[in-house]
């Protein structure tokens, strides 16, 4: 992006700025959905995306609930569980020292063993109770993925960076294309004119997603993908969290290339 802003993304970033305002705020629910080994993959890209100390909570429709500590993008510890496995009883309250650490194998196995309860599992988060941990302590997510065989292709890795290396890829495919990180379009692809319709468009959508996000996906943390016709063509509209892309490109290629998306992102 050229250090001056032109118009368009002005008043882009400008709505982004007024509309994240309306976004869930930290603590309110949202859910996680799937088989176990996504269930266990989601875990991961929840310690990934946490950086203030926190414990994050996941509970099931039974009842079954358990509460990690998170800060820094590192596993902590498991804090808390009620009903949903006894092997939590073996790593409740244990410190993970490093990524050798034995409790983390066994940790692993409960979380598998829980996730049988259910394929829908809500997750909250909350401010450390049993903290705060040594800056130490803790199993980076990147360590944590590989260790518990996450695919690197799968929700356990950097979704962002996902996202930035699809766009990059996309050459031809897309006439135009932006990346929005926060409340900036950080990255832009194509030609001026196409880009400055895009930003249009992105503003004008973004004006009822943030207030619909809830009931299009039900709490689900993502990465989510929307295709929406827009003039003589279609635009792929990707969330990330705090990342985000709009993607201009004629309609069948926007399906395929939201196919890819999804491959991308899956387990």
């Amino acid at each position: 992006m050229s250090a001056e802003k032109t118009d368009e993304f002005s008043r882009l970033e400008a709505k982004l700025a007024k509309l994240r305002q309306r976004e869930r705020g930290p603590g309110e629910a949202r859910f996680i959905r799937g088989q176990k080994e996504r269930l266990l993959a989601a875990v991961v890209s929840e310690v990934d995306e946490t950086i203030l100390p926190r414990e994050i909570g996941f509970s099931a429709p039974s009842g079954a609930r358990f509460f990690v500590a998170v800060a820094n993008r590192r596993l902590q510890s498991l804090v808390a569980h009620e009903g949903a496995t006894d092997s939590f009883a073996n790593v409740e309250g244990a410190s993970l020292k490093d990524v050798e650490d034995p409790n983390l194998a066994t940790l692993k196995d409960a979380l598998l063993s829980a996730f049988d309860e259910s394929d829908t599992w809500t997750v909250t988060s909350r401010r450390q109770s049993a903290g705060p941990y040594p800056s130490d302590i803790g199993v980076p997510s990147g360590q944590l993925a590989k260790a518990w065989a996450v695919s690197s292709s799968g929700t356990g890795a950097n979704p962002k960076d996902r996202m930035m290396t699809f766009l990059e890829g996309l050459g031809e495919k897309a006439p135009a294309w932006l990346a929005i990180e926060g409340e900036e379009v950080t990255k832009q692809g194509g030609e001026a004119a196409a880009v400055a319709k895009l930003s249009e468009n992105a503003g004008l959508f973004l004006d009822g997603y943030f207030s619909k996000k809830d009931m299009l996906f039900q709490g689900e943390s993502g990465p989510n993908a929307l295709v929406f016709l827009s003039g003589d063509g279609a635009v792929l509209f990707v969330d990330c969290g705090d990342a985000m892309a709009f993607v201009r490109a004629e309609a069948k290629t926007a399906v395929t290339l939201a196919n890819e998306w999804q491959a991308i992102n899956a387990i």
